[in-house]
């Protein structure tokens, strides 16, 4: 690989993986939020990351989501670290 290939794909990761506030209390990072738009999850209307996984652990329970099950274990260690 060249470097600015190198570069691009590092730059891409980061990117994907910073995390922006979506309200006053929860913070998501792009992908989480394309991951739980692609399973139609109202993140917006949740006030924090608690409420968050409350909702996710409804909707985990009832299928086999493993890309949603992997979102919801880092919104969860965030919580943790960050609360």
């Amino acid at each position: 690989m060249k470097r600015e290939e190198i570069e691009e794909s590092v730059s891409k990761v980061l990117e994907a993986n910073t995390y922006e506030q979506v309200n006053k209390n929860l913070y998501l990072t792009k992908y989480q939020k394309q991951v739980l738009e692609e399973y139609h999850i109202p993140f917006q209307d949740c006030q924090n990351s608690k409420e968050l996984l409350f909702l996710l652990s409804d909707i985990i329970d009832d299928e086999e989501y493993d890309e949603l099950e992997n979102v919801a274990r880092e919104i969860a260690e965030y919580d943790y670290y960050n609360s």
